[in-house]
């Protein structure tokens, strides 16, 4: 397995295109509580539906960089990476992406339930900057919570992350479009508040 790394009970390793990566995701993705807050339970997944959008992913046929969470060496959740394109968020002038030298956009659930609301997800998030800034050059990180789900945006803004704007209407969500809260933590941000933390 290929580690990303591991930082104390966290480790974050690349998903890998075999059988036993795609079940975790299916059994993740077909739980009610997760898809409360990941697609809806009106879009659950199987493995044939999670091999066909996951596989490109673990094949390295797309930009996304998808990893398993690991605590205490049992995976989990998901989490990915990927550098964020110029046109990344479609807002007009009230986010330049071109002003940005590598802007990069992180997503992640924890599909163990019994590990929520731990701090768990605080740590893996904060982590996953530090690996961003530290070992990927990264000057910008985004992450783009649903607007209602306040759980989440409270576990980023504890992770760093400061709000930007509301995007209208830009995810499905239950077969309906959602509000996304549009948020970010820069390198100097992030330096400026965390210089007790050892970077990884």
């Amino acid at each position: 397995m290929e580690y990303l790394f591991q930082n104390g009970d966290i480790g974050i390793r690349k998903m890998e295109d075999n059988i036993t990566d795609y079940k975790l995701i299916a059994k993740w993705l077909s739980t009610e509580e997760l898809l409360d807050y990941y697609e809806g339970r009106s879009n659950s997944f199987d493995l044939e539906k999670v091999i066909k959008k996951f596989a490109p992913r673990a094949k390295e046929e797309e930009a996304v960089v998808p990893c398993i969470i690991e605590h205490n060496q049992k995976a989990i959740g998901y989490i990915q990476y990927f550098i964020i394109e110029p046109g990344g968020y479609d807002v007009g002038d009230s986010i330049n992406m071109k002003s940005y030298r590598l802007p990069y956009g992180m997503d992640l659930f924890i599909g163990e339930t019994d590990n929520w609301n731990k701090g768990i997800g605080t740590m893996i998030v904060r982590s996953l900057i530090s690996y961003l800034f530290n070992n990927k050059n990264a000057d910008i990180i985004f992450i783009d919570p649903q607007t209602w789900n306040k759980r989440a945006i409270r576990c980023y803004e504890k992770s760093g992350f400061i709000p930007m704007i509301v995007i209208k209407n830009r995810e499905m969500h239950d077969g309906e479009y959602r509000d996304s809260f549009i948020m970010s933590v820069s390198y100097e941000e992030w330096k400026t508040n965390n210089e007790h933390i050892p970077y990884l």
